[in-house]
């Protein structure tokens, strides 16, 4: 089993790679998945000796080459040198390096061209959320990878929200819901009508107007208790096929775009997070993993869950629909866990089924103990 961890450049740049390097070999992990394209975060930071809060709005931590379109990364304005080619060189052995890279979250290109984000069925820009139905963001996502790829640091690179992210609790920082809206009114409120969508649903003859129509009038029936916020949104579907072809219109050009990823990444290996919003439920982003798993050459679950069995059971919902590995993260302190005995629990039942990795959320977020706990559970 290989060992991973998740890692934001100012932590490794901020420690040292000295200090990086004694923390994970001492815990047994010999991988980092670096963020290189990241949406906007508040981190705190317990173990940095500097600080111990950063902010950053959504940015690149590389200077991106001049092959862009309309849409290109923006370096974080504090980056005098590149960072990823800063930590590449500095990286010691036996460290590998990994892209961690998010595509389509990212509310700092939504704000400043809105015609290329979500539309919902209300007519709203969910401007943390990019569409990849657009050529121009498809191109932006396509020359990310593609970019990162021909750097040659890289051993893998992973792909996060490159797809229908939808983002409602964690896209748009204080946001405010005080509604239930359930898995069925998260789900529609975050199906995109923009010009793109509509066209290429006219293409399957579908009536985008009446379903627009349904879906608005369903969040707000959800919003007013005639519809129950617990309604499964695939019992839902079945009795409204019309609404469900429109949705599955966005398989088909995820497969698309993951085609043009797999060529972007040439000999680097693919992954893309799956579980999203919930193992099983990737249907809700766009996603059909048995169809994806052309294209990539594995699957990471994020479980951050809080025992061994949850965690299991989100693995097993994804292994069973793909043919491809599939690897694993864990979220060792809070609010998951609190102890190291469900650590050595967790990573314990995942190495008896036999998955071959596992990745760590996330190296400068946690406290001191949880890597203490992660070397105990890799050890055991």
């Amino acid at each position: 089993m290989e060992f991973a961890t998740w890692m934001y450049p100012w932590d490794f740049l901020e420690e040292g790679p000295d200090r990086i390097a004694e923390h994970l070999t001492t815990a047994g992990i010999d991988e980092i998945n670096l963020a290189t394209n990241y949406h906007t975060v508040q981190a705190f930071t317990p173990h940095n000796p500097n600080r111990r809060t950063f902010f950053a709005q959504a940015s690149s931590y590389f200077y991106p080459d001049d092959q862009y379109g309309r849409l290109e990364p923006v370096p974080y304005f504090e980056m005098e040198d590149d960072w990823v080619d800063t930590i590449a060189g500095e990286l010691p052995a036996p460290l590998s390096l990994n892209s961690w890279t998010v595509g389509c979250h990212n509310s700092r290109l939504g704000m400043a061209h809105r015609d290329v984000t979500i539309e919902n069925a209300h007519g709203d820009d969910l401007v943390f959320g990019l569409c990849p139905s657009n050529p121009a963001v498809r191109l932006y996502l396509t020359n990310i990878v593609r970019d990162l790829a021909f750097r040659d640091h890289f051993d893998r690179i992973e792909l996060e929200t490159f797809d229908y992210f939808y983002g409602t609790g964690f896209g748009w920082h204080h946001q405010k819901i005080h509604v239930q809206l359930g898995a069925l009114g998260e789900f529609l409120f975050g199906l995109c009508f923009c010009d793109e969508c509509r066209v290429r649903a006219q293409e399957f003859d579908i009536d985008v107007e009446d379903v627009r129509r349904t879906v608005a009038e369903t969040i707000d029936d959800v919003v007013a208790g005639r519809v129950s916020h617990e309604t499964s949104p695939e019992s839902w579907l079945n009795e409204h096929r019309d609404v469900a072809a429109y949705a599955d219109v966005r398989t088909q050009t995820l497969e698309e775009l993951f085609a043009e990823l797999a060529v972007a990444a040439g000999d680097t290996e693919l992954g893309y997070y799956a579980g999203m919003p919930t193992p099983g439920r990737e249907w809700m982003v766009g996603a059909d993993l048995s169809k994806l798993a052309t294209h990539i050459d594995y699957y990471c679950v994020p479980a951050y869950e809080s025992s061994r069995e949850a965690v299991l059971d989100a693995y097993r919902t994804v292994e069973a629909e793909v043919d491809v590995p599939v690897h694993v993260g864990i979220l060792p302190a809070h609010p998951a866990v609190h102890d190291g005995e469900t650590v050595e629990a967790i990573v314990d039942g995942l190495r008896r089924n036999g998955v071959p990795r596992v990745s760590f959320y996330n190296y400068g977020l946690l406290p001191e103990r949880s890597l203490d706990w992660i070397a105990s559970a890799i050890r055991s």
